[in-house]
């Protein structure tokens, strides 16, 4: 009874000194820590924290202070407190512990149907997409399921800006791959120069997460990284290159 006591919160002192109370119904702290077989110095103290555990009354006798044992049932209340106090206490616990703990997901896709599992989620997307491509590549790569793909962004009206190497084909490239009536304030490309930036992946940045994928036919594989830091840089980077596209554009 001892051990078990001690597994519901009580020290190894407090369960001796509760368990003697009730054995002879309190009484003088003399008495008390004879039948405990505890230091009566020390016996006072661990009434005062059995007092305030109200596991015990105080009350006078004669003059002398004396201590009795509340029912045992008051363990059962004492227990539930504490489940209630935990209860309250676990919303905050587990938001500094995610906040403090959070490690970014990666997750690996291999073949086709990967690098469509990347494309999919930024579907996702709160915000615009932010995007490295490589748009005569990634039409030919897959053009039925690029066409389904942008027609749901665009129904979404999730914006797209993307920096992309020109080649002849790329000023109308998009065409056959986009509905008849769509807002195009939600679609922009800068086309850089090929020579200087041939884009073989595509790189997706939204939410708080960066997909990247292969284009080319003999490597089939994607991955997508969650983690706001990272996504946030990745933004900065692109914000940066799109300024410096701009420019070369404005020139």
């Amino acid at each position: 009874m001892l051990a078990d006591l001690i597994k519901i919160g009580l020290t190894n002192e407090e369960a001796k000194i509760y368990l003697a109370c009730l054995e002879i119904n309190g009484g003088p702290v003399s008495v008390i820590a004879k039948k405990a077989g505890v230091q009566r110095v020390s016996c006072y103290h661990t009434l005062g924290n059995l007092l305030e555990k109200r596991l015990l009354s105080q009350y006078n006798r004669n003059g002398v202070k004396c201590f009795a044992p509340e029912p045992p049932e008051q363990l059962l209340k004492l227990a539930e407190e504490q489940v209630n106090i935990t209860k309250s206490l676990l919303p905050e616990l587990l938001s500094m512990a995610s906040a403090l703990a959070f490690k970014p997901k990666i997750r690996f896709y291999e073949g086709r149907d990967g690098v469509e599992k990347v494309f999919s989620e930024s579907l996702t997307a709160k915000g615009e997409i932010l995007g490295y491509t490589n748009i005569k590549n990634v039409t030919h790569f897959f053009p039925k399921f690029f066409e389904e793909y942008t027609h749901t962004k665009l129904r979404r009206k999730i914006k797209t800006r993307y920096l992309s190497p020109t080649t002849v084909e790329s000023v109308h490239i998009l065409d056959p791959f986009l509905p008849n009536v769509y807002d195009p304030n939600l679609i922009e490309i800068l086309l850089v120069n090929k020579d200087q930036f041939l884009f073989e992946n595509e790189v997706l940045i939204f939410n708080n997460s960066v997909g990247i994928v292969s284009l080319n036919q003999d490597e089939l594989l994607g991955l997508i990284v969650e983690s706001p830091t990272f996504a946030r840089t990745m933004k900065a980077v692109f914000d940066l290159a799109w300024l410096g596209a701009t420019a070369f554009v404005a020139k």
